[in-house]
């Protein structure tokens, strides 16, 4: 319980919603105004409750480095990405291009 305590902490609002997965301006997220594409930040007990949610149907994915996620440990039911710089959205994502999706990670890089 620790570990899911320290990650909380760790990352604090940096969570990025995308409903459906497109590119967005990153400065319209860290300020939380999301752009036409539909990214946006989440709070912690946003996500737990979109988590609590069957009907949410949403994929949670980890996209801290493999260092992190054993310092910090990682949000349970989270997928995590094979790499936090390089993935294959065709083989890590959902094929549904309108899913939930959630991604978080410990810095806003």
């Amino acid at each position: 319980m620790r570990k899911s305590a320290a990650l909380v902490s760790l990352v604090g609002a940096i969570l990025m919603v995308a409903m459906p997965a497109l590119a967005a301006d990153l400065g319209s997220l860290l300020n939380n105004h999301p752009d036409d594409s539909g990214f946006g930040t989440m709070d912690v007990n946003d996500l737990s409750r979109l988590i609590a949610d069957p009907n949410a149907h949403v994929h949670v994915y980890d996209a801290n480095g493999p260092s992190t996620r054993a310092a910090q440990g990682m949000i349970p039911g989270a997928r995590p990405l094979t790499s936090d710089d390089h993935y294959n959205v065709t083989e890590e994502l959902p094929t549904n291009k309108n899913a939930r999706i959630v991604f978080y990670c410990a810095n806003q890089h």
